[in-house]
């Protein structure tokens, strides 16, 4: 088969005759002008087909897409979750520390003698919070000082916050994680009265 250029070549010399400088320059102008002519065709056949390939989605980067999307959302609600979880622990440890310096205040107020007798053990339930019980300690080892524990423990979801396991306001067994004999926990407030 006779490549295009040398085609045309061969029916330009067949029309002209052999010899002239304008037939030969001509015909090199011609073979110059298809060559270019062909090599941009395939120069924008390329471009086309390239522009094609790029027009649409694949079904793999479709699924990767969906993939790092659905990661994302996931992150994202686990952290709205966690945080609606701290927000509701902060908002009961506010209102049982507010309980329990209420209560502080009535100790401090009552006489020293009656303070042991009064208040050593109680148990007391926070109002605003669903599933808490407050324990008082007194201890009265000390004749011109008592020492005063308030402990709040509550139920927050599935878990309870403070050693207090079944809230019953009574140190049971296995209940006493750092051995100290009370019930601990986050909201604990600690002081003493003197006897005046």
């Amino acid at each position: 088969m006779v490549p295009p250029e040398d085609f045309y070549y061969a029916a330009f010399r067949v029309k002209f005759p052999e010899g002239g400088f304008f037939c030969d320059s001509f015909i090199q102008v011609f073979k110059v002008y298809f060559k270019c002519t062909r090599e941009r065709f395939f120069i924008i056949a390329s471009m086309k087909k390239k522009e094609f390939s790029k027009k649409g989605f694949v079904l793999p980067e479709v699924i990767l897409a969906a993939a790092i999307a659905g990661f994302t959302i996931c992150g994202l609600l686990l952290m709205y979750i966690a945080g609606t979880d701290l927000i509701r622990t902060s908002r009961n440890a506010s209102i049982a520390t507010a309980a329990a310096q209420g209560l502080m205040e009535e100790i401090r107020n009552t006489p020293f003698p009656q303070i042991p007798d009064d208040y050593n053990l109680l148990n007391f339930l926070v109002n605003n919070i669903p599933s808490s019980v407050g324990v008082v300690y007194v201890d009265d080892s000390n004749p011109e000082f008592l020492l005063v524990t308030i402990s709040i423990c509550w139920r927050q979801g599935n878990r309870v916050i403070g050693e207090d396991a079944n809230l019953n306001g009574v140190l049971d067994s296995g209940e006493d994680a750092n051995g100290n004999g009370i019930i601990d926990s986050t909201v604990e407030l600690v002081t003493q009265v003197a006897n005046r």
